[in-house]
């Protein structure tokens, strides 16, 4: 038989490793999310491309304003930094949104056939002095573009543009990723 003193020997290991495995736990689940934003951000929920579409153009239009405040510290008459990949601020951008945001004209090596429609638009509004407007459209399953073309008013239109540049259309392309629409939903 088993004295009483063996019993309160195991009796207060057990307790022990009781409040043990109650400390790690509770330490474990400090720095983890409520049970209920856990929930939501695993919610499926519908949503219809139209919401996709609205919210891809509020995003673009919010990062072209960040890029276009970036241009301003870039680009000033008397040194313009007209090569927009050695733009340090545009990286951080991109990364924040998890975007891809680039320069576009006819020459660009890797455009697309929307990306061809859209400065095919964008020619047409240049010629015949039309204000400039978004275009924001479904790219493929997994992303959206915002398109905004390059008008007079902007600095590198200003500054970075030469006579002939300045006769053909160039737009800023903002490639979202509808994961990034959705969580921001």
């Amino acid at each position: 038989m088993i004295s009483i003193l063996e019993k309160k020997v195991r009796n207060f290991g057990l307790l022990s490793l009781a409040v043990l495995f109650t400390i790690a736990c509770h330490q474990q689940n400090k720095n983890k999310v409520s049970p209920a934003e856990l929930m939501k951000s695993r919610e499926i929920r519908k949503v219809s491309e139209a919401e996709i579409l609205k919210k891809g153009g509020e995003i673009g239009h919010e990062i072209l304003e960040l890029v276009q405040a970036i241009s301003a510290t870039n680009l000033m008459k008397d040194s313009a930094l007209c090569e927009i990949s050695e733009w340090r601020d545009l990286d951080s951008l991109e990364s924040a949104y998890q975007v891809e945001i680039q320069k576009v004209n006819v020459e660009f090596p890797t455009n697309s056939e929307l990306d061809l429609q859209l400065l095919s638009a964008y020619q047409y509004n240049l010629e015949n002095n039309l204000d400039p407007t978004p275009s924001v459209q479904k790219l493929d399953a997994q992303s959206v573009l915002y398109a905004y073309p390059i008008d007079a008013s902007s600095n590198i239109y200003k500054y970075c543009l030469d006579s002939v540049q300045r006769k053909q259309a160039e737009m800023w392309s903002i490639k979202i990723p509808i994961k990034e629409i959705i969580n921001r939903l």
